[in-house]
C-alpha cells in the first residue's frame, strides 16, 4: 500500500514538473518568435514580418487558446485564471489580422496608417503576452 502511494505520488508529482516545465518552455519560445516580429518591424521586412508572426500566432494560440489545456499546466491555486489565457489569445489572434490585413493592403491605406496600426497591434501583443506572464510569474 504505501509502495504503491509513493509510486502514485512520484508520478503525480513529475507530470505537474513536466507541465511546469512545459508551460516556462512555450512561452520562452513565444518570446523568443515576438522578438523575430520584432526585429523584422525593424528591419521593414514585410514578408518577414508575415512569416514571423504567423507562426507566433500559431504557436500562441495553440498555448492558450485551450482553457482546459492551459488550465493543467498552471498550479492548482492559479488553475482559476485560465480563462485570462483564453482572452489573451483572442486578443493576439485579432491583432496578427491587424498586421496582415495590413501587409496586404486589405483597407487601400497609405504606408504611413498601416505602420502605424501594424506597430500599435504589435504593442497590444506584447501586452497580453504579458497578462499570460502575470499569472504564471505571480504570486498572487
Amino acid at each position: 500500500m504505501l509502495k504503491k502511494t509513493v509510486v502514485g505520488s512520484l508520478i503525480i508529482l513529475l507530470f505537474t514538473s513536466l507541465n511546469a516545465y512545459d508551460l516556462k518552455t512555450n512561452m520562452l519560445q513565444l518570446g523568443v518568435e515576438l522578438a523575430e516580429v520584432q526585429k523584422s518591424f525593424i528591419a521593414s521586412d514585410q514578408k518577414g514580418v508575415e512569416d514571423s508572426i504567423k507562426r507566433f500566432s500559431q504557436h500562441a494560440h495553440d498555448l492558450l487558446g485551450n482553457k482546459e489545456n492551459f488550465s493543467a499546466m498552471l498550479p492548482e491555486n492559479k488553475k482559476h485564471k485560465a480563462n485570462e489565457a483564453v482572452m489573451s489569445a483572442q486578443i493576439i489572434s485579432h491583432n496578427v489580422q491587424i498586421i496582415l490585413d495590413a501587409i496586404e493592403n486589405k483597407h487601400n491605406q497609405s504606408g504611413l496608417v498601416r505602420r502605424e496600426e501594424s506597430q500599435r497591434a504589435y504593442t497590444y501583443i506584447e501586452h497580453a503576452c504579458f497578462r499570460c506572464h502575470n499569472i504564471v510569474r505571480d504570486k498572487y
